[in-house]
């Protein structure tokens, strides 16, 4: 749910400072107090990491197995094609994401005239859906698995790619708050088994690496690149229609990914995978 609560909390505070302050006080000082607060998600973030205990899981795996001296290295060296194919089924993520909390602002603003604030409203509308749909949609993966739920997703935004934009396109409030909602709830549908799916896709001793790498690779690949990719497109084609045409591919490119994964929900995570077996025996370690 990091993502929705950033993101409201960010924006909140934000129309709170544009509220209250002018705008000479925003352009000398507000825009400074945000960045401020993050000094309070360090403190979180660093509590977290120092005191957070070990899985059970994990600490049995090193009463019998040596700890990985290069977990990054050990991890590329043992799932290539699963680090890539978990890249590029969570990258679509990224692009549904950005595109419509960064890149829609601009468009709507200087494509179509609208008003700064109402977009971001109806941003926040929509990421609110996002944030109450991630744990409903993580929790049903239990029931119906990770690899199914993720596909649902991307075919969902694959339908929606070219409507999200006609709907954009109307300048109508409602239906881009319709349009931006529809295109969380399928960002919701692939992100939210994403938490279990990435850590069960790799073997104990190398899960937490794994895990890592696959989701900030995803970020960069579809995050990093889907605002600049998307204006350039709007650039060149002359028209939103190359902007959901990139969703769309990025969809498919997403599906193709998570369909040559495997399942994992009803997985013994504890097992040893085949290929860090391998690895171990190369390394003279024979789990129990």
């Amino acid at each position: 749910m990091g993502p929705a609560a950033g993101f409201l909390v960010a924006n909140v505070l934000f129309i709170v400072l544009v509220s209250t302050l002018s705008a000479e006080q925003f352009v000398a000082w507000g825009w400074r107090v945000p960045f401020l607060f993050s000094i309070v998600l360090v403190a979180v973030g660093l509590y977290v990491r120092v005191s957070i205990a070990e899985t059970p899981v994990f600490r049995r795996a090193m009463e019998t197995q040596a700890r990985a001296r290069v977990p990054a290295l050990d991890m590329v060296r043992t799932y290539p094609k699963v680090l890539l194919l978990a890249s590029g089924g969570i990258s679509l993520a990224y692009v549904l994401f950005y595109t419509i909390t960064t890149f829609s602002l601009s468009y709507g603003t200087d494509e179509l005239g609208m008003a700064n604030s109402t977009l971001l409203y109806a941003t926040l509308i929509s990421v609110s859906i996002m944030g109450v749909a991630v744990p409903a949609f993580a929790t049903l993966s239990d029931r119906l698995g990770r690899r199914r739920l993720c596909m649902a997703g991307a075919l969902l935004a694959l339908v929606w790619a070219f409507p999200m934009f006609w709907l954009f396109d109307t300048g109508n409030p409602v239906l881009i708050t319709i349009a931006f909602s529809v295109g969380m709830l399928a960002f919701a549908v692939l992100y939210g088994p994403m938490g279990a799916y990435l850590p069960e896709l790799f073997g104990t001793r190398l899960r937490y690496s794994g895990a890592s790498v696959s989701y900030n690779l995803g970020g960069v690949l579809g995050g990093a690149f889907a605002p600049i990719l998307a204006a350039s497109l709007l650039i060149l084609a002359g028209g939103s229609w190359a902007i959901s045409l990139y969703i769309a591919l990025m969809a498919l490119l997403s599906f193709a990914c998570v369909f040559f994964l495997s399942e994992t929900h009803l997985t013994d995570i504890s097992e040893v995978q085949e290929e860090e077996r391998n690895l171990l025996a190369e390394e003279g370690v024979v789990p129990k």
